[in-house]
């Protein structure tokens, strides 16, 4: 199905939040209308007035801006707007805003204000009936005529929150999406009923956005308490499922992958998808079957069909959904839903389909930066100057002109002219007023060059966030204006891996002590969102601070500033495999369980704020080695067992300073299993066979290339000035990919696949010195240096000089074995010693062999080092 939905700028107004945008009930016009809360803690009401397209296709440059009309605005609320909702089954508005809670009617009158003693702010909020149900970060709350009810302190934060009727009752049940990842069997979705959890469902991801499928079920007359709740949820991984929810289970019914297919590409061009940041069904292209929305992080809107509208619900829920249609926006999307909205629809496009003006279901959204738009499937918004929009609403005008004459006759000409005279003096008001506004922004741009303190005038928000995959943090950064410059710095080693969204060049700065990590990126295009992909060294805890620079004047810097914990690339996990050996941390003294969970909240992520149990256990995995860290504590006491000796020393460190710094004396032992450290070299050495191979394949990539130019060379006759028996060189441009490969499909397999992946080799063997000096110096001499102290050698930095670990081994272990050249760093690949008896290396080889290129190698021996 060919489905193509075009762009209609409605509004543009402050900043937004998640959840801020809301399209109301139909009135007694078809034509529905648009609530909306921004930063500025002001809500609006506003809807599209027709006849104002008109003046659009008379003055094609004027905005679209200038059809709005505003039904009513709220005064500002003194906080920005979190969350906007309508009461179910009425019309009524209800708003969050900070801790307090504002009820206005359809009028624009505030009936209710309720101030909570809510400590987080409220970012979801639920209404039906009496009963109220808010989200902060961790802590659910329930009202009942304005009076607590009840409260639920989730084990994680929430991501989002709706209500449904799933079990018999006197209030609904309450939906949590929450941020704990889900490996196998972790929990992210979770029913309450009240204060009690019925339902704990697992899914891929942190879930990041909720929904139903159709209607919700408090505002669906055909439901009923017990039946089946179809419900669609989003991922942090980019996935979206459908499941169906009642008393005694919950169970997938379908969903899209992280790396479906995109509309219009082939199975190879899939990528994964951005997080979901909200979802929404309706039946867009008219087909009978709902449509689902979806809208990510990256700006990305997709319109999915759920299957035939003959089968039954359950029945489309079990088909794969299939793409129909998808943009991007350059910035992620706040809030989505559908309506009757603009009411666009040429005649002919309404002759063949059979409906009126206004029956075709529009996508209404909200971005980050406050644009509100809509995407409707009508061909009169094809045009961006809204001129074909303008001939519709005349003709449409036109025509109701004419039916007027036919039943009421005509109309007298005083109140025409009264009409048009009320029509200029509100055209004359706003042009006077945008003369203003363009007066004060003069005056406010020459303040820049006085160098005057000012505040901000823009918003800018981040994401630090973990991809387990890549085994490194990305870095999101949004500003409500485009970017101008981004500036980094950080107190700790971080390896910066690459960065998309807007394209920028990067320039990095000799760094110091304090400072390792100085670079800046300044951006080539215009853009307001931009992803940097970094790597932190583990074992290491500071902080990453980023200087945001939007294009506004005056020139102003947004500072971000962001925690680096030393356990950063560990990711949650259901549980530990018991056949891993491991090393273990035992602790014990007058510390309570909070004390502990205060500690190890600065070594890893994903914890809760405070503790939910009297025993905590935790279970991690690092996403860069594939390490496992298990804990288990409670008052006075806890066990750490993990396979890496580097995560066992970075506890027993942190501990060991926050425990000393509140006067807490704490006893610590440690068991060192020897068998730990051939399975952490064992989970390195692909890493480095990696980077050996590396090497080779840039050796070839070049001797390949020329035969590819020798071989694809056509036959041709000989120029003038050529001398003869001589042919010229052929470039790669004279002949086509295809005919390379034919020309040279007499190479072996491995080789043609160099020779196809050229430039992706030569990138990363640009980034090896990087590489290699973070898996050898950061992981593989850090190991080792914690290895020895903990068996109570406080320093061996004079076994290690300039990347060498001095020594000798003495059984037959594992050892390995890295080129490091003396100014730079080379291949490195990992080797058994030599069985028994072993030979003393020789000292002018540099304690190992010596390799074709004739760099020295050092061995480095992880199990029996002999400390002299």
């Amino acid at each position: 199905m060919d489905v193509q939905l075009h762009r209609l700028d409605l509004l543009q107004c402050g900043a937004l939040q998640p959840g801020t945008l809301e399209v109301l009930p139909v009135g007694k016009k078809k034509q529905q209308k648009i609530a909306v809360g921004d930063d500025s803690g002001v809500l609006q009401v506003f809807y599209l007035k027709k006849g104002e397209a008109l003046l659009r296709r008379r003055r094609p440059g004027l905005s679209r801006a200038g059809a709005v009309q505003y039904e009513w605005k709220s005064p500002a609320l003194g906080r920005e707007i979190s969350s906007v909702v309508m009461q179910m089954a009425k019309d009524k508005i209800f708003v969050g805003c900070g801790q307090s809670i504002h009820g206005f009617t359809r009028k624009g009158k505030e009936f209710v204000k309720i101030k909570t003693n809510l400590t987080e702010t409220i970012h979801h909020l639920f209404v039906e009936e009496n009963m109220i149900w808010t989200g902060g970060e961790y802590i659910l709350n329930i009202y009942d005529n304005c009076k607590d009810y009840g409260f639920v302190m989730t084990k994680d934060r929430i991501n989002d929150l709706t209500c449904a009727p799933v079990y018999p009752g006197e209030i609904l049940s309450t939906i949590v999406a929450c941020q704990e990842r889900a490996v196998e069997a972790d929990k992210c979705l979770r029913v309450f009923q009240g204060e009690k959890v019925f339902h704990e469902f697992a899914v891929e991801g942190s879930a990041t956005a909720l929904g139903f499928h159709g209607l919700s079920p408090v505002d669906n007359p055909a439901h009923h308490v017990g039946d089946p709740v179809q419900m669609i949820y989003g991922t942090e991984q980019g996935v979206v499922g459908l499941c169906s929810l009642d008393a005694k289970s919950m169970r997938r019914t379908g969903g899209v992958s992280d790396r479906q297919n995109r509309p219009g590409v082939g199975s190879g061009a899939s990528s994964r998808r951005p997080r979901v940041c909200c979802l929404h069904t309706a039946d867009v292209v008219k087909s009978g079957a709902l449509d689902l929305l979806v809208g990510r992080d990256d700006g990305t809107l997709e319109l999915w069909n759920l299957g035939d509208a003959a089968a039954f619900a359950s029945q489309r829920l079990e088909q794969a959904p299939t793409p129909l249609w998808e943009t991007c926006l350059q910035e992620s999307i706040q809030s989505l839903s559908s309506g009757h909205i603009t009411g666009a629809l040429e005649a002919t496009e309404a002759t063949e389909a059979g409906v009126h003006g206004g029956d075709y279901m529009e996508v209404i959204l909200a971005t980050y930066s406050g644009k509100v738009l809509a995407f409707t499937p009508s061909g009169a918004a094809r045009d961006p100057t809204g001129t074909q929009m303008a001939k519709q609403e005349e003709r449409e005008e036109a025509g109701a002109s004419v039916m007027s004459r036919m039943v009421k006759g005509t109309k007298s000409s005083d109140l025409e002219q009264a009409e048009m005279k009320q029509e200029r003096s509100r055209r004359f008001q706003a042009l006077e007023q945008e003369a203003e506004t363009d007066k004060a922004r003069k005056d406010y741009q020459n303040l820049s060059s006085e160098q005057i303190a000012m505040q901000t005038t823009t918003k800018v928000s981040h994401r630090f966030g973990l991809t387990s995959e890549e085994a490194c943090y990305i870095l999101t950064l949004e500003s409500q204006a485009a970017i101008e410059l981004i500036a980094l710095r950080a107190d700790v080693e971080v390896d910066l891996l690459d960065h998309s969204g807007t394209s920028a060049i990067l320039s990095r700065s000799r760094g110091d002590p304090q400072n390792p990590l100085l670079a800046y990126y300044r951006m080539q295009e215009e853009g307001s969102r931009f992803q940097i992909r970094m790597r932190t060294v583990e074992g290491l805890s500071g902080t990453l601070s980023a200087f945001v620079v939007p294009e506004t004047q005056p020139k102003t810097a947004h500072l971000i500033t962001v925690s680096i914990k030393p356990l950063a690339l560990h990711e949650k996990i259901p549980e530990v495999s018991p056949e891993v050996p491991m090393n273990e941390l035992r602790l014990s003294g007058p510390f309570s369980v909070t004390d502990m969970h205060s500690w190890l909240m600065l070594c890893v992520n994903e914890l809760p704020s405070r503790p939910t149990d009297d025993e905590m256990v935790i279970a991690y995995r690092s996403t860069f080695v594939g390490t496992q860290l298990y804990g288990r504590y409670s008052k006075g006491s806890a066990i750490f067992r993990s396979d890496s000796i580097t995560t066992i020393s970075v506890l027993k460190d942190i501990i060991s300073k926050e425990a000393t710094a509140k006067k807490i004396q704490v006893q610590m032992h440690v068991d060192v299993n020897e068998e730990t450290f051939g399975r952490f070299l064992e989970l390195v050495h692909p890493k480095l066979n990696y980077q050996h191979a590396l090497t080779q394949q840039v050796r070839m990539v070049e001797p390949l290339r020329e035969v590819q130019l020798q071989e694809g060379a056509p036959d041709r006759p000989r120029q003038s000035g050529e001398v003869e028996g001589v042919r010229s060189i052929v470039t790669e441009e004279d002949f086509t990919k295809e005919e390379a490969r034919r020309e040279t499909k007499f190479l072996h397999p491995e080789l043609q696949s160099v020779l196809d992946q050229a430039h992706e080799i030569q990138q990363q063997f640009e980034l090896q010195p990087q590489k290699l000096a973070f898996l050898m110096h950061n992981m593989v001499i850090s190991a080792y240096r914690h290895k020895w102290r903990l068996r109570g050698y406080q320093s061996v930095d004079h076994r290690i000089k300039d990347g060498h670990v001095e020594g000798r081994w003495t059984h037959d272990n594992w050892a390995v074995c890295v080129c490091v050249p003396r100014r730079s760093v080379h291949s490195p690949t990992l080797v058994r010693p030599q069985t028994p008896p072993y030979e003393p290396p020789d000292p002018s080889m540099g304690f190992g062999p010596r390799v074709a290129s004739g760099w020295p190698c050092v061995c480095l021996m992880f199990f029996n080092w002999c400390i002299e």
